[in-house]
């Protein structure tokens, strides 16, 4: 994997913007309520119900006995633990078609009743919550959401808030909530029906009695590279992924666009490289682009999906480099509940080499790399820039002045697999001409929402993003149920006052 493939490159070309649509609704199930019935028949007891969440009822009076008396009190509890209470779901099967509920009784003579429910087009359910310090009561920021033993999660936004939509067949799952820092959660999925605020509790990450002496730096990375095959996957796979781009200047959102899109990941030991397609994607019209200069990302969803620097063996985990860096293991720290080391690098100084500067978390265990955050130190920074900036205006210099990426795996079936990756630059813009000095700042996130197996091996050469493409030239405006069931990260607070700015501007 050569260093300029890593990278984000930028074009100081062309001005965007884009919105965020509004999300559509979920499960009727997920809809609150506040009732009290004391020893009234269920008849009534339906017609409160029916007021209050706006749903209807449809059932076989045969086999609902509408007149049996029934007590039950919940104050803002969903549609689905109340229902549950009045209709055991060992004995009643509940399905939703628009706004009606339909009952019927498990028994063997409805089969095929049950057959045509399953014929009924799947309304998912949508989980929002927000996660919180227990201590501080602060919220925490890209925190996995995830189904306990399935590839289905999020990540929570900068405020500490969730969106999880999950299949009505995982409603009765487990949900585990991660973050570095902090003891994992494990809480029923239908409890997020119910309840906002899931609450985490610090943890002290360092472990003081594990020697960090016990190997070196250079067994380790021997180690990492001997246990590729039992760490990652050697079949192919396609995950379903979210994708957004943003870019500000000097502090003000100037661009945002996202998308879902398919990335078709080749065997950890196979040289074939990833690919991605789009599925789905979106930004707004056109703002009046500034008089002076437009800014454009090239490679958007390609180039991040590059960061997965196990399957590109980055410079730093590569046996041909190693004399290149310095490393260090610095601490052993308990990461996801799984004790890691944290191996240092950077480069060697004094050599003409574009290295990176920053951490791998390598799992004690079984040596794999389970989070990657590197960067460019200062030196790194001007190597970097020749690549980084691809084009600029005439009298207009840009610099590079901030490089981050990170990147995370989770184990799925015994193989740890890429979830999340960042991209986070920003660069310097001066123009003494022009008398302009301003700073743009670009994030790009990719987020694995699903996993699967595939027996496919490429995409279609038309379909495929290339690190020339510009994202914001390859998408369309919104609609108002754009993401449908799709998982993405949900957007800040920040985030959402801006485009709720920008578009009363372009009014």
């Amino acid at each position: 994997m050569s260093f300029k493939a890593v990278l984000t490159f930028i074009a100081i070309l062309l001005f965007c913007l884009s919105t965020l649509g509004q999300q559509q609704d979920g499960s009727v199930f997920e809809r609150r309520i506040t009732i009290h019935a004391q020893s009234q028949p269920l008849s009534a007891i339906l017609d409160q119900i029916s007021w209050q969440a706006k749903v209807y009822f449809s059932y076989d009076a045969s086999t609902v006995e509408t007149a049996e008396i029934h007590s039950i009190g919940a104050i803002d509890k969903s549609l689905f633990s109340i229902m549950h209470q009045l209709f055991n779901p060992q004995e009643y099967l509940l399905k939703e078609l628009d706004n009606q509920i339909i009952i019927s009784k498990k028994t063997a003579e409805n089969n095929n009743l049950l057959i045509q429910a399953d014929s009924i087009p799947v309304t998912y359910f949508f989980l929002s919550g927000k996660i919180i310090d227990r201590r501080k009561e602060d919220p925490i920021s890209y925190a996995s959401v995830s189904v306990l033993n399935k590839p289905i999660g999020t990540i929570t936004n900068a405020d500490g808030d969730f969106l999880l939509k999950i299949h009505p067949q995982y409603i009765g799952d487990t949900l585990i909530v991660s973050s570095m820092g902090y003891a994992q959660v494990f809480i029923p999925a239908k409890m997020l029906l119910d309840e906002d605020l899931i609450v985490m509790d610090p943890v002290s990450i360092r472990i003081r009695e594990v020697k960090v002496t016990a190997t070196t730096p250079e067994k380790l990375l021997e180690n990492i590279r001997a246990n590729f095959d039992n760490n990652y996957s050697a079949h192919n796979k396609l995950m379903n992924a979210f994708y957004r781009e943003t870019v500000k200047q000097d502090g003000k959102y100037i661009n945002v666009s996202e998308a879902v899109i398919e990335v078709l990941k080749a065997p950890y030991n196979s040289s074939r490289s990833d690919l991605s397609r789009l599925i789905k994607g979106r930004q707004s019209s056109e703002v009046q682009p500034f008089k002076w200069m437009n800014f454009k990302l090239q490679g958007g969803p390609f180039t991040i999906t590059q960061l997965d620097v196990v399957k590109t063996m980055e410079t730093f985990i590569n046996e041909k480099n190693e004399h290149q860096y310095n490393y260090k293991i610095s601490r052993v720290i308990w990461y996801n509940d799984n004790p890691v080391y944290i191996l240092e690098f950077e480069p060697i100084t004094g050599i003409d080499f574009h290295g990176f500067v920053g951490e791998l978390f390598v799992h004690r265990e079984t040596f794999a790399i389970v989070h990657a955050r590197f960067g460019f130190n200062r030196n790194g920074l001007k190597k970097a820039t020749p690549v980084l900036v691809k084009h600029t205006p005439p009298g207009v210099k840009a610099r590079p002045s901030f490089v981050e990426y990170q990147v995370n795996y989770q184990k799925y079936q015994g193989k740890w697999q890429l979830v999340t990756a960042r991209a986070d630059v920003k660069f310097k813009i001066r123009s003494r001409r022009d008398k302009i000095n301003s700073e743009f700042h670009s994030i790009s996130d990719l987020l694995v929402t699903d996993i699967h197996s595939t027996e496919l091996k490429k995409f279609r050469r038309n379909e495929s993003f290339s690190y020339r493409d510009v994202f914001v030239e390859m998408i369309d405006n919104y609609d108002p149920d754009f993401w449908e069931n799709y998982n993405i990260i949900k957007p800040d607070e920040d985030l959402r006052n801006a485009i709720q700015n920008l578009s009363a501007d372009n009014q």
